[in-house]
């Protein structure tokens, strides 16, 4: 076992997360692999070093020790620019932000379950003590190897059971990669250069100026950013979440996400307009010939409702934030857990994505006269927290409705009905019966709203009940999403997310 540990020795953490203009924590492992580069090319480049961080950039990607962290107020300087203007140079001040955060334990630890030979462990003990910051200069730190026998147990995992972040890891070329991107050599013969014509007379110096003209026409070459394209997702042990196994529901965990191309903002009130006209495509993919299955189409061979689980389609909103405003950014499709690995899948909901020819088509929506949507299936390197799984899937034991849940019958005027109804409503979504149900008029999740907020659900004839509410429950054991309850959960209605301890207490504060 290898492991490399840190300490923060200001007890802050200054480093900025691109994706999301936020403090990053805990430090990613390829950020902490840049800060041992950069020591090393800056004190000497020595081979031996050289080979013992390319066989850690090989490795798998590390298991971490990191505590929770408190974002801090971020601070702000502001550096002076030059501009000329009409001959007079004016210095604007330009404001430059520094996100930081502050970790319960100054402690972070990088393990490797492969134990590298005794002079590579030798030789990145060497490259750790001379890093001195990890991300801004503000972030000091202290580096070394951990002796062996010493290593603490990891609380992220690669893949975790609850996963809730993704981190950039190095992998084979990093070492080359940062390299290129440094620009060392091009930079030094530019600079050799220059010193000569400095000095140089006469004919020397007209060749030295023609070399530099022509090898370096734009003048000194530049070191570009380092870009790290590989990520990795990271959970908790399954030990950590409550010591409890985790129960699944009836769908698939990796539902199918399509993300909004183009086409007008629209609110939490379109959820079964979208829905439905995504079915409508759906079943219409594969022509007018064979009928489409009955875990697509929700209904028997007779036409009626099916009472077997069938494909959900459901909104993605942005929720959950400070100033979320509940404004839908894709649309998920739910697949049976039966159905997940089933080849008849692809065959029937291909058609909906791909043409004839393989290539990936847009899927268009529409209601006449009102909205046009195109929607893609998401499949960039980083999407918006709100199209990812995992913030609508990850194993928690408190869940909150983002979509109103519509009861399977009117509640009677006495005490504890609603709750009675509710849970029954979660164990016909063949859900665990929840321990403790909180029904609100108004979503605990931020940018979700109040129930009535969204049209009642009119599915399924205009006898059926259609009252509807917000619920907070919490269960005896994690729950893996996604979950949706109630009449109208296959048409979006009755759309639960995940809530965290910290999220919890923050928003009911």
């Amino acid at each position: 076992m290898l492991a490399l540990g840190i300490r923060y020795l200001t007890k802050y953490a200054v480093a900025t997360n691109l994706a999301q203009q936020k403090p990053e924590w805990p430090p990613h492992p390829a950020r902490v692999f840049m800060a041992m580069a950069a020591a090393h090319f800056e004190t000497g480049a020595d081979p031996h070093e050289r080979s013992a961080l390319e066989w850690l950039e090989s490795a798998p990607a590390p298991s971490m020790y990191a505590s929770d962290a408190d974002e801090r107020t971020t601070v702000r300087t502001y550096v002076p620019v030059n501009d000329v203007h009409r001959g007079i140079v004016q210095r604007p001040r330009q404001d430059r932000a520094f996100p930081r955060s502050r970790p319960h334990d100054d402690h972070v630890f990088l393990i490797w379950q492969n134990a590298p030979p005794e002079d590579i462990r030798q030789k990145l003990d060497d490259v750790c003590r001379k890093v001195t910051r990890i991300g801004h200069s503000m972030s000091a730190v202290q580096m070394w190897v951990v002796p062996p026998g010493k290593e603490p147990e990891p609380n992220l995992l690669p893949g975790g059971e609850e996963p809730r972040t993704s981190l950039r890891v190095p992998s084979r070329g990093t070492m080359r990669s940062l390299e290129a991107a440094f620009n060392g050599p091009a930079i030094e013969e530019y600079d050799r250069l220059s010193d000569a014509l400095s000095t140089a007379r006469g004919a020397q110096k007209r060749r030295l100026e023609a070399e530099l003209k022509e090898k370096y026409p734009d003048g000194r070459p530049k070191s570009r950013r380092p870009q790290i394209v590989q990520w990795q997702t990271y959970g908790r042990p399954a030990s950590s979440v409550h010591n409890l196994a985790a129960e699944r529901g009836p769908f698939d965990d990796t539902f199918i996400v399509l993300r909004k191309e183009d086409g007008p903002a629209l609110g939490l009130e379109s959820t079964l307009q979208l829905t439905a006209a995504l079915r409508n495509a759906a079943m219409k993919a594969r022509g007018t010939g064979a009928a489409p299955p009955e875990w697509l189409s929700g209904h028997d061979p007779s036409g009626r409702p099916s009472t077997r689980v069938h494909v959900a389609f459901f909104p993605l909103p942005y929720v959950g934030y400070e100033h979320s405003d509940g404004h839908i950014m894709g649309l998920g499709i739910a697949i049976p857990r039966e159905f997940a690995a089933s080849p008849e899948l692809r065959t029937v909901l291909g058609p909906l994505f791909f043409n004839d020819q393989h290539e990936e088509r847009e899927i268009e929506l529409w209601r006449k006269g009102t909205w046009r949507w195109l929607l893609r299936r998401e499949d960039r390197e980083r999407p918006p927290l709100t199209l990812q799984r995992p913030n609508w899937t990850r194993a928690s034991r408190v869940w909150a409705s983002v979509t109103p849940v519509v009861l399977h019958h009117y509640p009677k005027k006495r005490e504890g009905d609603i709750e009675r109804i509710v849970s029954e409503a979660f164990v016909s979504a063949l859900l665990p019966e929840p321990q403790i149900i909180d029904v609100r008029s108004v979503s605990l999740v931020p940018g979700a709203g109040h129930a009535l907020a969204v049209p009642q659900y009119a599915g399924g004839g205009e006898h059926l009940c259609r009252y509807q509410t917000h619920v907070l429950v919490r269960f005896a054991r994690p729950v893996i999403g996604p979950v949706l309850v109630g009449r109208g959960r296959f048409r979006g209605y009755g759309l639960f997310k995940p809530v965290s301890d910290e999220e919890l207490d923050t928003w009911t504060k």
